[in-house]
């Protein structure tokens, strides 16, 4: 199973409906990295939290508020990972405080010293925030902050600044790509197994070398 398939969807923003890649594509890059600064300026502010319903919001608005009129909002329809909808959209609020409350037992279960538990508390918020698929769009780049958000914030794994702090590396090779979007769907089914090995696998790559 290779990458997920999908086509290039348009993308409305505040100055109309996008429908080059290019122009989206730049977008939402630079959405990203903005919403990696504000993560690290969370790191320093509040050290050691993990993130409630209402920071995975605030963290959409930080990355896409200049430019989606819908940022920070969750989505008023019925979509899903892969064209299922494991929770439809009027209960994706209820659904994201559930991840958040599950988040904050998880993190205080876990031993700090022992890379593959974090990697496992990142693995499993990672697949319950695309499983709940809370936004209209860009729930995948938004999935990949908030697993700075608990490496950087929550457990502490950052550098002097966002640029020195270690970023994840996710699909070095085909085979991590793999590994990522069938440990999702295996994830899916019950069997988190795979996720857990991918995310220990790029998370010993993130700090062998530190």
């Amino acid at each position: 199973m290779a990458r997920q398939g999908r086509r290039t969807e348009p993308l409305e923003t505040r100055t109309g409906v996008l429908h080059d890649y290019a122009a989206i594509e730049a977008l939402l890059s630079a959405g990203e990295m903005k919403g990696r600064q504000w993560v690290f300026d969370r790191a320093v502010a509040v050290p050691g939290r993990a993130p409630t319903d209402h920071d995975i919001l605030d963290l959409h608005i930080a990355m896409f508020g200049d430019f989606l009129p819908w940022a920070g909002v969750t989505r008023l329809d019925d979509r899903g990972p892969g064209g299922k909808v494991p929770v439809p959209w009027n209960g994706v609020r209820v659904a994201l405080r559930s991840l958040a409350d599950d988040l904050a037992h998880w993190v205080l279960a876990v031993e700090r010293a022992e890379l593959a538990n974090v990697a496992s508390v990142v693995a499993d918020a990672h697949h319950r925030f695309q499983w709940i698929h809370p936004f209209q769009d860009t729930n995948g780049r938004t999935g990949r902050v908030l697993d700075h958000y608990l490496v950087w914030v929550t457990f502490g794994l950052h550098g002097s600044t966002r640029e020195t702090s270690p970023a994840i590396e996710y699909f070095p090779t085909e085979r991590e790509e793999n590994d990522y979007y069938e440990g999702l769907s295996e994830a899916d089914l019950g069997r988190p197994e795979r996720l857990h090995s991918f995310y220990v696998g790029r998370l010993v790559a993130l700090f062998e070398t530190t």
